[in-house]
């Protein structure tokens, strides 16, 4: 899974040359918008011809397409290096401004770091909190001293620990959860698509988000979607699109799909 720096990095390598913006009637001359993606990296995406799940943001990016009247073409990448020669338009799940980008170097304003546009948001993200069975957790003020586990070097990290919260530092997310599963702690933090996707692929886990929480609004983020080259029009057409999905909730019932919660947007981390 890609962090939202790594994103960060993978973005600005993929842009750095590109100077021409690419319109909405080149688009709907070859009736195609192209999207950026891993092959591998399910719940996100995921290249398959055997009736197998694309991932949620592949999925998305198609009916975004539809609703624009395109079809959906994929440009499958596995690095910066393969972004930054790809040809596609758009990037799913791009945060616009997100306190992580600043340990790459990218303060200021982002735009002027990373050559894209972005679209209205869809959704929200962020960090939340996943406890045991026996957790009698329901938000970080439950702790009560307790620590909690965390992603090394992550924003949650960071913040964790600043507001003088007790953390056990874990390699992956993945590691985190697979501790709570084992009763080595009852607490840990990951993002909504981690644990949901886990949940999805291990349904019978006691492993779960505290019934209605929500992230801190410090550890809450939206996502839009990054296009590179785009001009006005193109811009316009997929904010339009955008704001008809949402109205349909196809971005929910998308997420579902793949056990992830839905966070509708509330506009946080935008610049």
């Amino acid at each position: 899974m890609l962090g939202i720096a790594v994103l960060a990095t993978l973005i600005a390598a993929g842009t750095k040359n590109c100077a021409h913006a690419r319109s909405l009637e080149e688009v709907r001359q070859t009736g195609i918008l192209r999207l950026c993606a891993n092959p591998s990296a399910l719940p996100y995406s995921n290249l398959t011809d055997r009736g197998g799940l694309a991932g949620f943001e592949v999925e998305l990016a198609e009916a975004l397409a539809h609703e624009t009247g395109l079809e959906l073409g994929v440009t499958w990448v596995r690095n910066a290096g393969e972004i930054k020669h790809s040809d596609c338009d758009v990037s799913m799940g791009v945060v616009a401004s997100a306190a992580s980008y600043d340990r790459e170097g990218l303060t200021g304003s982002l735009t002027t770091h990373l050559p894209l546009r972005f679209s209205r948001p869809y959704a929200d993200s962020g960090v939340v909190l996943v406890v045991s069975s026996r957790s009698s957790v329901h938000r970080l003020n439950d702790l009560h001293g307790q620590k909690i586990g965390v992603m090394v070097g992550t924003i949650e990290h960071e913040w964790l620990a600043k507001h003088d919260f007790r953390v056990s530092v874990f390699a992956s997310q993945e590691d985190i959860i697979a501790a709570i599963e084992a009763g080595e702690i009852e607490v840990g933090a990951t993002n909504p698509v981690t644990i949901g996707w886990y949940r999805h692929e291990h349904p019978s886990t006691a492993v779960r988000v505290p019934d209605g929480y929500e992230p801190e609004l410090e550890l809450r983020w939206s996502v839009s979607v990054g296009l590179r080259r785009a001009d006005d029009a193109l811009l316009a057409a997929v904010d339009t699109a955008l704001a008809q999905l949402v109205e349909q909730r196809i971005p929910a019932q998308i997420y579902a799909k793949y056990g992830i919660s839905y966070l509708p947007s509330s506009g946080q981390g935008l610049q």
